[in-house]
């Protein structure tokens, strides 16, 4: 299952964290705004509907005539509509919206005597009612007041809050991304160390400076890991050369004594003979292993130098593949070049690339029926030297163990056929990562196993 990056997991949480608490301020401000400013408004209209209530009865006891006058001026000042009924005669001109703004429920009251204020939702538009009873002249004065202005400021408002609100979010996505490079930074750090490490570059290690006490405690942690590691490693490296350089002399004088034998081997019975074959066929196999370990542990700890030269890659082929053949006795592969290889050039260490071939081909004689053939040809920026055997090609689970030390496939376990070390194609992996180059085992178009050396490409040595 994939999995998203801790960098992105954090960096949601961040603006989704700060959207949440910048939404969830902006609506309780909104609200509480809200509520102050409609309360405020309604105060006032409270107020200034009594003093208007007021002006209305001064008017009805002293000029009646002109009440209508009076009412136009309230409504222009306060800008609001007001409505008078007086011994149940409506006597403004807004006696219109008596039925539309002012409720039956609100006239009952107020001709009870009671003063009434009343908020209405009228279709999306807020009204204040307020009516004040007058009894001294039997007299009820409705206003209606609309809020529409203040509507507005609440809309402008929560816009505003809306924009602030977006705003926080990306400040805060901005400090999360921040926040998320500063932590997750000494992670990925730590990560391409590791796979330095599993590279093989021993010498890695991690530089922090200024660093948070927890980062500085891991990056302390894992150069402490890595020194042991390296300890180990040399520790075994030195053991195996020591074994391996140990051994070289008792086997050396085995090998001599064996090959005295062969030359009095007439002289021998055939019992003797048979075990005479099987002592040589051993020694080869434990010399070869001692050759192995020794190759090996000295790689592992660096005392084999490596000299990169830039060569032409179809000379230092044919001449790898005649040294391999000659040291095995064994026929001459053929080297294939495709047509547009032309005269590519590669940079190596000609001692291990000999080395590599040599295996590679000491594998095929082994195990698959000798080498078919040597093909090279380009893939993209590379040249890839294909050996391919007349084997029956290797199980595709086995494709990568193959390069593990001492892993032995199918055929190796067959001792009918051959015998080996299960060290020669760690060997080759190692020394073609060296030289900065891959090997893959793929299927061959001959229907058994290939080897395939991919190198980089270089200019040649006078360009």
């Amino acid at each position: 299952m994939h999995r998203r990056s801790l960098r992105l997991r954090l960096l949601v949480t961040f603006g989704l964290g700060a959207l949440i608490l910048s939404s969830l301020f902006a609506s309780l401000t909104y609200f509480g705004v809200k509520h102050v400013l409609v309360n405020d408004q309604q105060q006032t209209d409270l107020h200034q509907s009594y003093a208007n209530a007021a002006l209305i009865r001064y008017t009805l006891y002293t000029s009646p005539g002109e009440l209508v006058s009076i009412l136009n001026s309230i409504e222009k000042a306060s800008d609001s509509n007001v409505l008078v009924r007086t011994h149940h005669q409506w006597l403004s001109k807004s006696s219109g919206a008596a039925t539309k703004d002012v409720s039956s429920t609100v006239i009952n009251l107020v001709n009870n005597g009671k003063a009434v204020q009343q908020t209405v939702n009228n279709g999306g538009e807020i009204i204040f009612v307020v009516g004040v009873p007058i009894p001294a002249v039997e007299t009820q004065v409705f206003e209606v007041f609309r809020l529409a202005p203040l509507e507005h400021t609440l809309q402008v408002l929560l816009q505003v809050m809306g924009a602030g609100a977006l705003l926080t979010s990306l400040i805060g996505m901005g400090g999360g991304l921040w926040v998320t490079r500063r932590t997750v930074r000494p992670l990925e750090n730590v990560s391409a160390a590791a796979a330095l490490i599993a590279q093989g570059e021993l010498t890695t290690r991690l530089v922090v400076s200024q660093a948070d006490r927890e980062v500085q405690q891991l990056t302390e942690s894992f150069n402490a890991m890595v020194s042991q590691l390296v300890e180990r490693v040399e520790r075994d490296a030195r053991f195996a050369s020591d074994v391996s350089h140990e051994l070289r002399s008792p086997l050396t004088t085995l090998a001599t004594t064996a090959a005295v034998l062969q030359q009095h081997r007439d002289e021998l019975s055939p019992a003797a003979q048979e075990s005479l074959d099987l002592l040589s066929a051993d020694l080869s196999i434990f010399q070869s292993l001692v050759e192995d370990l020794l190759e090996m542990a000295r790689s592992d700890a660096g005392a084999t130098p490596l000299v990169i030269e830039t060569v032409p890659a179809l000379e230092l082929i044919r001449q790898s593949a005649r040294s391999a053949s000659q040291r095995h006795d064994l026929s001459v592969p053929i080297v294939e070049v495709a047509p547009d290889v032309g005269t590519p050039f590669v940079s190596v260490d000609r001692r291990r690339f000999e080395r590599v071939m040599t295996n590679l081909i000491d594998n095929a004689h082994r195990y698959a029926g000798n080498v078919v053939a040597i093909r090279v040809e380009l893939i993209d920026q590379d040249l890839a030297v294909n050996v391919d055997d007349a084997g029956p090609g290797v199980a595709l689970e086995e494709q990568e163990q193959i390069f593990q030390r001492f892993f032995r496939g199918r055929a190796a376990h067959d001792r009918g056929i051959a015998r080996g070390t299960g060290l020669g194609l760690a060997l080759v992996r190692d020394h073609v990562r060296a030289f900065g180059g891959t090997i893959n085992v793929l299927d061959s178009p001959d229907g058994g196993a290939r080897f395939q050396i991919l190198l980089p490409l270089h200019e040649g040595a006078d360009g």
